[in-house]
This record gives structure tokens, sequence and C-alpha cells, in this order.
């Protein structure tokens, strides 16, 4: 397995920081497209016996827009984040080190630090280098040496940085995984990136109309960095210039994509495709329905980015009975499914974003691996 693939892996296995929650994502987006409300078939039981509806029931099934109301999320960007990286380099797995005895050119060599973090070199036994400078693997070398070697002073130079790398998904030119050499700023970042995709196919990071910043994300270590890019990319917001650091997920959705997330506790948690007429009745269906203890009465949809979501409420028991009217849905909306009762609303959709945000990138950067279908990755929200 490669060092993306295992990057990869990596995050699908992220704890997230979210006791409220317990949710499997099961990425398998495939055959999973509709068109229509009224092609899902209502639960009618409690009208049995009836031929057919009246027009005021007809009325009452036409889908209506959710009713949202603002959450205010206190998580503020914590300022060291805009601090250049200091100390020297530390190696990881992947890596690969141009190393040489002093004053014996014979023994220059590229060494690749294994991916349990060993490294290998000349007559020396194996030494483990993850988290270590130059300068400590040199003075660690150099001991090892001593039996072979008159005094040996090895000298460790940075051949290939690949441990440190991020991963840059979505709305940008050129998708992918990128090592981190020096200090890298998001902005600097997108530009690396080929900058982000827009309307006129130009590469020009100030003109990102096909972008859609207000739901772009980072994550770090399994958590949301709160980055307002639309400040950033658009007002040249320096406050929101963070430093990107190894194993960092961004991702710049697209306005246009018509898709979203149907996660928790439903048969087939993950990403729905649609044409026309999304409605919450149809996700649902399309992600296999609610399980059998689901919350049902409690389910949420969310709309807007991750530092200013919209929430609506909604009896989803109801709506599939028949008895609420049917909601709307739009591109970018995620419709969770609560196995476990919450109480506290804006803690509660803080740790759903986490994990909608988590799902997104582990999906997104399955694409780039050309994985189709079930790639037999998972996220898991911690709680009962």
């Amino acid at each position: 397995m490669n060092a993306i693939s295992t990057n990869l892996l990596r995050l699908a296995a992220l704890p997230v920081c979210a006791g409220l929650l317990s949710s499997c994502v099961h990425l398998k987006p495939a055959n999973r497209e509709f068109h229509t409300a009224a092609e899902f078939a209502y639960d009618t039981t409690s009208d049995s016996g009836r031929e057919g509806i009246t027009a005021e029931e007809a009325l009452q099934r036409i889908p209506k827009d959710p009713t949202f109301q603002k959450i205010k999320l206190d998580r503020p960007l914590d300022r060291s984040y805009l601090q250049a990286p200091m100390g020297p380099y530390r190696v990881g797995p992947g890596d690969e080190l141009d190393i040489e005895v002093a004053e014996l050119k014979e023994t220059r060599a590229r060494s690749k630090v294994m991916p349990d973090g060993m490294l290998y070199y000349d007559v020396a036994r194996g030494i483990d280098v993850t988290g270590k400078t130059m300068s400590e693997i040199s003075t660690l070398l150099s001991k090892s040496l001593e039996s072979d070697y008159v005094d040996p002073i090895v000298t460790v130079n940075v051949a290939k940085a690949d441990s440190q790398r991020f991963w840059m998904l979505g709305q940008v030119q050129k998708p992918g995984a990128y090592p981190i050499t020096r200090p890298t700023t998001l902005i600097s970042a997108l530009s690396e990136g080929g900058g982000l995709l827009t309307n006129t196919e130009s590469s020009e990071v100030s003109n990102p109309e096909a972008a859609d910043l207000e739901r772009a994300i980072l994550i770090r270590n399994g958590d949301l960095i709160p980055v307002d890019f639309d400040r950033l990319v658009r007002e040249g917001d320096m406050s929101q210039n963070v430093y990107v650091k190894g194993g960092d997920y961004i991702f710049v959705p697209s306005l246009t994509t018509r898709s979203f997330y149907v996660l928790g506790h439903v048969n087939k948690p993950g990403p729905v495709y649609f044409e026309r007429g999304a409605t919450l009745v149809s996700a649902v269906a399309a992600a296999g329905g609610p399980q059998t203890d689901a919350i049902v009465t409690k389910a949420l949809i969310l709309r807007g980015g991750t530092l200013h979501p919209q929430v609506a409420v909604v009896n989803l028991r109801d709506i599939m009975k028949g008895q609420e009217p049917d909601l709307k849905l739009e591109g970018g909306d995620i419709v969770w499914v609560p196995r476990s009762p919450w109480s506290k609303l804006e803690d509660y959709v803080e740790a759903v974003l986490i994990t909608a945000a988590q799902a997104v990138a582990v999906q997104e950067g399955l694409g780039v691996l050309g994985v189709t279908g079930s790639a037999g990755v998972t996220i898991t929200a911690g709680g009962n």
C-alpha cells in the first residue's frame, strides 16, 4: 500500500471529538441516484381501505422548504496556526535521505525510511528515525558505525520529503497530495494546486466563481479548523491564512455539484447524487432508509458552511408516513439521522459537521485514487 493510500486510511480511522454521536459511514455512492420524491412510496398504512386522497391531502404532500435556524458555533481560529512552523525538519516514513560518511564518497547512498519508521544504511543496524532531526539521525548513525569506521562523522540530508504531505481536493486545477518541504500557507497551497477551478477554466485564485468557498473545509487530526475560505480568497483577509501541516485535508466543493450526504443511523450512509426534485424522503430512501433503532423524530438537515451553519430539526417518522409534508433539499445539504437522543443542539451540530467533513474528505480522496464502489472505509464517531 502506498503512502497516499495509507494516509487516507489513517484519516478514516481518526476518532471524532464528539461524545454525543455514534455512526458509521460506508462510502459507496454507486447506484443511488434518484429523480423525484413522487417515485418513493410513502407509508400509507394509516389510510388503508381508501382508494384515493383528497385535494387537501395532496396539497399536504407537496414538498416544502425546511424551516432553518442559525447555529452559532464558538470556534475561534487559534492564532498559533498563523505562525510559521519553527525548528528543523523531522523525518517520517516515506522520506528519502542522502547519507554519507564524511570524506568517504563511496559510502554515499540514498535510503528510504520504512513504513515502520526504521532506517537502514550501510552496515549500521536499523534505527527508528520517526520524528528525529537530521542532526539526531547523524549522531545515531555515527555511533552505530563506530566498530566499522574510524571516528565516523555521518552527514544526513533530506533527498525527498514524502512523510509531510497534505491533501488538496475538490475544485482545484490539480487535486492530490503535496509534500511540505518548506513552511506553506493555505493561500500558497491553493496556488500550488494550480488555483481554484472557475467557470472560465481560469487558474486565478482571485476568480473563484465555480468554487463553493462557504463550504470549503480544512481538516487536521480529525478536527475542523475554522478557516473562513471566503474571507481569505475573496477579500484577501490574511488573518485566515493559516499554515498547512502534514496530514491536513483541504476540500473545496463545487457550486454546481448536485449531491449531498445522508449520514448517521441509516442503512447506506454516504453521498447521494440527484438530477432534480430532491426531497428528504427521497434522500433517506436512496440511503436505504433509517435503521430500526434510529431516532427518526429528531433528524437534522444542515445547510450552509461549517462556520455559519443552519439546521432544521425534523420529524422524519411523520414525514415518511405522510402526516407532515416532505421537505425540499439543495445540493450540499447534510441529512443526519441520529442513533441516540440529543439535547444541546449546538454541540450536536458541531459534532455532526466534523463527522460529515471527514466523510467528504475520505470520499474525495478515494476518488482521486480512482477507487470506485465500496472501499471498506468507515468513520466512527464516539458515543453510545
